[in-house]
């Protein structure tokens, strides 16, 4: 399987989720899995915030401080568990992941629906009814992880962390176009769909193939993933026919 990482272990998600804060999971290491979890538990006593839109009313400011102060008085042990529990439902979701089926042995892609059947506990996955181990050294696409967090106050990576970062990923001495783009980027990827295909919709590549193209050229860029790409080939496709270019099927 592809490794375009970084991937983290089920800790360092669950911090993430729970802080939004990229500096304090680069912070997180440790071997022993036990000593892991505690370490993540100080860290998410150490930062917690509580999502309010700019726009929020005094309603919403009033139970955002509230949800605060339980937070930070509050067992952190459970807000450990809530947020493990946040991110175990991202997973069922399609975040992709990669575990081990045996000790030590080769990683493998993990279908989401197997979540299905486990809870996430220390580093590993475990059978709801027996208890015992089925995925493990689980390990979880940052990429996809913060992509599923869009739209929740991500802290951003500091000069130290972006380093980090960097030397985790596979393919980060490859060299790669900068994309430009504010707002609504379904536009512009048409535009660059039409440049690279042209206007014949029959020779575009289906939304795997779309997004695996324009990360080559580009990279991973937050918010542009088969979701979008599904959206540029609806578009391109409903052109195609307003001009009447569409195929016909006759009976």
């Amino acid at each position: 399987m592809s490794d375009d990482g970084p991937w983290l272990n089920v800790p360092q998600a669950v911090v993430l989720e729970a802080t939004r804060d990229i500096e304090l999971v680069l912070r997180l290491t440790e071997t022993n899995p036990a000593l892991l979890v505690i370490r993540a538990n100080r860290l998410i006593a150490l930062r917690t915030e509580i999502p309010l839109e700019p726009d929020a009313d005094n309603e919403q400011r009033g139970d955002a401080f509230r949800k605060l102060r339980e937070a930070k008085t509050g067992p952190h042990h459970d807000r450990y568990l809530e947020a493990r529990q946040r991110v175990q439902r991202r997973l069922l979701k399609g975040v992709r992941t990669k575990a081990s089926r045996t000790p030590d042995g080769p990683f493998e892609s993990v279908d989401p629906v197997e979540f299905t059947r486990v809870e996430l506990s220390e580093v590993d996955a475990i059978d709801k009814r027996t208890g015992a181990v089925t995925l493990y050294n689980l390990r979880i696409n940052a990429y996809d992880f913060i992509e599923s967090l869009t739209g929740n106050p991500v802290r951003p990576a500091g000069a130290a962390s972006s380093r980090a970062l960097g030397q985790m990923q596979e393919h980060s001495s490859q060299e790669v176009e900068k994309w430009e783009c504010t707002g609504d980027p379904v536009p512009k990827l048409i535009d660059w769909a039409r440049s690279r295909w042209g206007e014949d919709i029959q020779k575009l590549p289906n939304r795997p193939e779309l997004l695996r193209i324009f990360r080559g050229q580009f990279g991973r860029v937050l918010g542009i993933n088969e979701k979008t790409m599904r959206e540029v080939r609806r578009q391109l496709a409903s052109r195609e026919a307003q001009r009447g270019g569409a195929p016909t099927h006759r009976r």
